[in-house]
């Protein structure tokens, strides 16, 4: 994939003890976000994977300008 053509994309990951969930999201660069997504999973491994997997299909789908 040509990753130059895209623009820089924040991800913040954090765990929430009460809910016992790590927690993420995703949001574009742009002013104002047109793009955000989010998202949670009890095991870390899994939640990378759900970021890695929203990022690729963001990608392949080219909602990423």
């Amino acid at each position: 994939m040509g990753l130059q053509h895209y623009k820089t994309m924040n991800i913040k990951l954090w765990y929430c003890q009460s809910m016992k969930q790590w927690r993420w999201t995703l949001t574009d660069d742009r002013r104002p976000i047109i793009k955000q997504e989010s998202g949670q999973q009890p095991d870390l491994r899994d939640a990378m994977n759900d970021v890695a997997n929203t990022v690729e299909y963001m990608l392949e789908t080219r909602q990423i300008p």
